[in-house]
């Protein structure tokens, strides 16, 4: 999830630019068709209406190559007074009876969200603040994270949903986002230690086994393979058993079994 987030952060303008051309060459062209099939349209729900398609139909790519800011908010606002005007008992035009019409701006009102409100949009469809009242569990999930060799590399993950403590708060209940900003800094820091332990311990792994096979190269142990050398030479080893021989530096890299690896 973090990382479809962060490349919907990154590629933000390539959506934009999809999801404007969305707009203005298929929702305006479909929601202009519905417009004209209504039976009966009053005045100001005419109005609305007619804005929609207006406001769609003059985007344009070339507004996102330019760095244009968007803000569909007015519409989205004028959507909810249409909303409104239409549901009344005695509405002339009534939102019930053209389903079609409420789903296509639904639809359109998405859309507008994903071109200028993509940040608003990755919070409500992939905050993940629940573990923030589930820690327990999030500390266990982390434990066995980085025990798994092959999760160990994603514990990243886990200091990064910290930030997604805060979308708990509420601005009204203030006093609630002190503890939760605690509470998620907390967290943070121990996920952080964690991992800063186990790649100490890791590195100082690798440095043993390295100085171990550096010491395998040293000439003092050589002294063996040279005499048993010599002795399978000499006659008087002849039909005795010799000593088994010793293994050589870089036996530890052939493997045999690929399941079984070294450190």
């Amino acid at each position: 999830m973090e990382e479809l987030r962060a490349h919907v952060r990154k590629y933000g303008p390539v959506m934009q630019r999809y999801y404007v051309q969305y707009l203005s060459g298929f929702d305006a062209v479909v929601l202009n068709e519905l417009v004209q099939n209504l039976s009966v349209c009053p005045e100001d729900e005419s109005i609305i209406m007619s804005s929609f398609v207006n406001t769609m139909t003059s985007l344009s790519v070339k507004q996102v190559e330019d760095g244009e800011v968007f803000d569909f908010r007015g519409m989205r606002l004028d959507w909810f007074r249409l909303q409104a005007y239409t549901s009344v008992s005695k509405a002339s035009l009534g939102l019930a009876d053209h389903r079609e019409l409420g789903k296509m701006m639904n639809t359109i009102i998405f859309h507008t969200k994903m071109v200028d409100s993509l940040v608003e949009m990755l919070v409500e469809t992939s905050d993940l603040s629940i573990f923030c009242f589930y820690s327990r569990a999030f500390e266990k999930m982390f434990q066995q994270c980085l025990e798994l060799p092959s999760q160990s590399r994603y514990s990243i993950a886990f200091p990064l949903l910290c930030t997604h403590f805060m979308s708990c708060t509420h601005e009204l209940c203030p006093e609630e986002r002190h503890h939760i900003g605690d509470r998620s800094l907390s967290l943070c820091n121990m996920f952080l230690d964690e991992m800063a332990k186990q790649a100490r311990n890791l590195i100082t792994d690798i440095c043993t086994e390295q100085c171990t096979l550096s010491d395998q190269l040293l000439p003092k142990h050589c002294a063996k393979t040279i005499s048993q050398a010599v002795n399978k030479k000499s006659k008087k080893q002849t039909g005795k058993k010799g000593e088994p021989e010793r293994e050589k530096p870089g036996v530890e890299s052939m493997r045999k079994n690929r399941l079984v690896v070294t450190k």
